[in-house]
């Protein structure tokens, strides 16, 4: 995990109300990993606790784009989507994808653009 997952990761940790899904392996020495084993995320070079609800999933690090729809539809609620792995063309392709298929609001944040949740 790195680049934008790591940014949003260390936005997402630190409220209640937010949810992380962690995807197939986390590899070791990766902030994925860090989180899992001790609950804490590295930001501004301190480790700090995380409050977001962290859940991991075992699947395929290649899910298809039908397996990735079929966790999308069981998603509870009206949650902001953000797709943040892979290039920025497939990003913003699923995104628009899962608002046209689920009405979900869901986008692919550029590189430094600050998303309010």
């Amino acid at each position: 995990m790195g680049g934008n997952a790591t940014y949003y990761l260390q936005e997402l940790s630190f409220n209640k109300n937010n949810g992380i899904a962690l995807v197939s392996y986390q590899g070791e020495g990766t902030p994925g990993r860090k989180l899992l084993d001790t609950g804490k995320v590295s930001t501004r070079g301190k480790d700090l606790n995380v409050a977001a609800e962290v859940k991991q999933f075992e699947f395929s690090g290649h899910a298809d784009r039908n397996e990735l729809f079929e966790v999308v539809n069981k998603i509870k609620g009206n949650p902001k989507v953000l797709t943040v792995h892979g290039d920025m063309e497939s990003c913003k392709k699923f995104a628009q994808e899962i608002h046209e298929k689920f009405g979900l609001d869901a986008h692919a944040p550029d590189v430094n653009e600050v998303v309010s949740i």
